[in-house]
């Protein structure tokens, strides 16, 4: 019996972090118990014992006399923080990559390849849906994926879940509507870094990773100091975008 209920809260917790990385909900949202055991059909246990899960990834927050709520946007020092670390792991797991340099080349030719497909859906599309933003989120994070998938280092691998949850939280801001992506920008950003691999150029490709996540820093942080200084500007309807990262 005890077995089962682990499983039972990892399935739960599984269904909920998809939808937070799907935004389904907007942040600051409540989540209610209650609410989510109606929806996924089983007891309000299981729902509870996800959301303390959850709330050490940082996806969720406990706020009181509200319960659970979708945790805010990362502010300018949190990005700055999390860029720092991405830029440490991730270089890590490409140095590792490279020990084996014709797989992780076959790999990443195949998430470009498969985010340039993205792309052009929603160029001929005219607008971006929500499902194509997500498949562009998917697509965008399956290159940087693809770095610790071959770094053949299993403590790597599990840090990038933590990475990813936090990246999540760095795409909110927008707050539904149509969002102005920068999606050319990460796309040729990638390119560079997949073009050092193809020339098994160890040391550029680092650099070009680097750049790329400098570059996704100072978009974010602009794009959060353009939201803060429209919402003191009393905006009614600010602009609703997002970043690639």
């Amino acid at each position: 019996m005890a077995v089962r209920r682990q499983v039972l809260r990892a399935e739960v917790e599984e269904l909920i972090l998809q939808r937070l990385l799907e935004s389904r909900w907007a942040p600051g949202s409540r989540l209610s118990i209650d609410g989510l055991a109606r929806d996924l059909e089983v007891s309000p246990t299981p729902v509870r014992e996800a959301m303390v899960s959850l709330e050490r990834s940082g996806l969720v927050e406990y706020v009181a006399l509200r319960g659970y709520v979708v945790a805010p946007m990362l502010d300018a020092a949190q990005m700055t923080e999390l860029l720092d670390a991405r830029k440490v792991v991730e270089s890590a797991a490409l140095a590792r990559a490279f020990e084996d340099v014709g797989t992780l080349l076959a790999d990443l030719e195949e998430a470009y390849a498969e985010h340039g497909d993205v792309i052009e859906r929603i160029e001929a599309a005219g607008e971006v849906t929500y499902e194509l933003l997500q498949e562009h989120f998917h697509a965008d994070w399956r290159f940087h994926q693809v770095l610790f998938d071959h770094a053949g280092n299993r403590y790597l691998s599990t840090m990038v879940d933590t990475v990813r949850a936090h990246t999540h939280r760095m795409r909110q801001t927008w707050v539904g509507g149509p969002p102005a992506l920068d999606i050319h920008e990460a796309y040729s950003e990638h390119g560079r870094i997949l073009e050092k691999v193809r020339r098994h150029h160890h040391d550029g490709a680092l650099q070009a990773l680097v750049e790329h996540l400098d570059a996704v820093l100072e978009r974010s942080t602009t794009l959060a100091e353009e939201s803060a200084e429209g919402e003191r500007g009393g905006s009614e309807e600010p602009a609703a975008q997002s970043v690639t990262v």
